[in-house]
């Protein structure tokens, strides 16, 4: 008999049994580390996707600006900054020392963001990277035109990297600011046919456009361009639909659309399996922030900033305002953030290793039992997106109570972030024994791995059993539930089996 096991970065295996001599060949977990350390799949998965739309391509005439930032790095963070100039509240790194934010809002109700561009003459010399460039433009733009400025007094001393810088501001501008070492150019997104603009990390005027390498993002730009477009069409963009549709899109290169779950084989993945390192959401996927502005005869105040920190896959937005002179302690903890450690934990119960690829499980974020992260994470979102529309909106509104209400949602996000479990856990099986005819399974709890801290023991395990290899969470024939750690098939099949052990919670 032959016995396979196919590894990943969370333990899912199956037994394959046929009437052959025993031998156990195990995927080297090595060759996925060395894999995804390798430099040039590195770059690939550094920089971000973005978009700014201008008023009159969202259905309330307010500006929005969206960033997914993707870098190595999952330890993120929002802070509150308020150093004599203009407040804001920044995106960054956990810990980080406050020169450096990579997107945010300020007082003044301008916002700014940014994506690395591929394809514009080399930078050189410049105060301007990593993060420097936001942080000062928070800390002292009110318009587009001030941002215009700024890069107008950097075109002489030079500046160090070539980004794509989308902004807003509470005066109707909107804006992408393609800026290279010396130069640049910028958009207006009013004056767009579409009425906004999508970068990942090229930009339209730089070189080799109809050549776009992979690490440019070429995917990630064409699929946020048609979402977009799908959005302004059906007068649907907005801060929800961003967020739900758009950041969290797993859209692999040469998929023409997709339903959740994927029931269906992509190229040579196992079936419901996506690649998403060419994904807008995808594995380098660390955090994202969705900003509204306000009408030009609004308080800039009313700026409202949408943050996630982890994983999308993983995470519930939340919103913010400087108007509250603070962020939630969740956001910026005294050693990180508490929401973003908890959604990495369930972000690795989707993301998995196929092929050497970073890849999803479909079934794992919506299936038909309905038992997926996203149908239990977009609930609660939903409702947090309904309270502070009819918040913001009723007369009962108060710009002084802003802190209480961003307060009570980022405790509500971290509650339910630590209050998950997963519905089933694959576990994996070890060696079995063949006796008498009997075959006898054997697994060790998943809890010894550490996959989910404070979820508690499982109730128990289902053992399913098919004469096909399994290709879906729901295949097989159930063949018992038992609260042991052990099982034993007294009526195998006479030619092969294929078994699968499901922690329950």
């Amino acid at each position: 008999m032959s016995f396979f096991t196919d590894s990943s970065s969370i333990k899912i295996s199956q037994l394959v049994f046929l009437l052959i001599s025993l031998c156990l060949i195990p995927v080297d977990l090595s060759m996925v580390t060395e894999l995804i350390s390798n430099t040039t799949k590195s770059e690939q998965l550094i920089g971000c996707t973005t978009g700014i739309a201008s008023g009159a391509a969202t259905p309330d005439g307010r500006p929005l600006l969206w960033k997914t930032r993707d870098v190595l790095n999952e330890n993120q963070e929002y802070h509150y900054v308020d150093d004599g100039r203009i407040p804001f509240i920044g995106l960054c790194y956990a810990n980080e020392n406050g020169f450096r934010y990579y997107a945010g809002v300020n007082a003044a109700g301008f916002a700014v963001e940014n994506s690395n561009s591929y394809n514009l003459p080399a930078g050189g010399g410049g105060w301007d990277a990593f993060g420097n460039m936001q942080a000062h433009a928070l800390a002292t733009c009110r318009t587009i035109d001030d941002f215009n400025h700024l890069l107008d007094s950097t075109n002489s001393t030079g500046r160090s990297f070539n980004y794509n810088y989308g902004a807003f501001d509470a005066f109707g501008g909107a804006a992408m600011f393609e800026a290279a070492c010396s130069t640049f150019v910028r958009i207006d997104a009013a004056e767009t046919p579409e009425g906004f603009i999508v970068r990942s990390n090229y930009s339209y005027s730089g070189e080799d456009l109809d050549d776009r390498l992979v690490s440019w993002g070429p995917n990630r730009h064409d699929r946020a361009l048609a979402l977009f477009r799908h959005a302004v069409e059906n007068e649907n963009l907005t801060p929800k639909y961003i967020l739900q549709k758009v950041v969290r899109n797993v859209a692999a290169e040469g998929m023409t659309d997709y339903e959740l779950p994927y029931d269906s084989f992509h190229e040579d993945y196992p079936h419901g399996i996506i690649p998403i390192d060419d994904a807008i959401c995808r594995s380098s996927s660390r955090s994202v922030m969705v900003a509204k502005g306000v009408l030009p005869n609004e308080r800039p105040d009313l700026t409202t900033l949408w943050g996630m920190v982890g994983n999308p896959v993983g995470c519930i937005a939340s919103p913010m305002w400087v108007r509250a002179g603070s962020v939630p302690e969740e956001f910026d903890g005294l050693t990180g953030s508490q929401i973003c450690e908890k959604s990495k934990i369930i972000s690795d119960w989707v993301i998995n290793s196929y092929n050497f690829d970073t890849c999803i499980n479909s079934w794992r974020l919506h299936n038909n039992e309905e038992n997926g992260i996203w149908d239990w994470s977009f609930a609660i979102e939903n409702t947090i997106f309904e309270r502070v529309e009819s918040y913001l909106y009723s007369d009962h509104f108060s710009f002084d109570r802003l802190e209480n209400l961003q307060v009570l949602l980022a405790r509500q996000v971290l509650d339910s972030l630590e209050d998950w479990q997963p519905p089933y856990y694959e576990v994996e099986i070890s060696e079995p024994i063949f006796w008498d005819r009997n075959v006898v399974l054997f697994w060790t709890p998943p809890q010894e791995f550490g996959h989910f801290e404070g979820s508690g023991y499982p109730s128990g395990y289902n053992v399913y059993r098919s004469s096909v290899p399994f290709e879906s969470q729901i295949g097989g024939d159930l063949l018992e539930f038992t609260t042991e750690t052990t099982y034993m098939d007294s009526d195998p099949p006479a030619m092969c089996a294929f078994y699968r052990v499901v922690a329950v919670y």
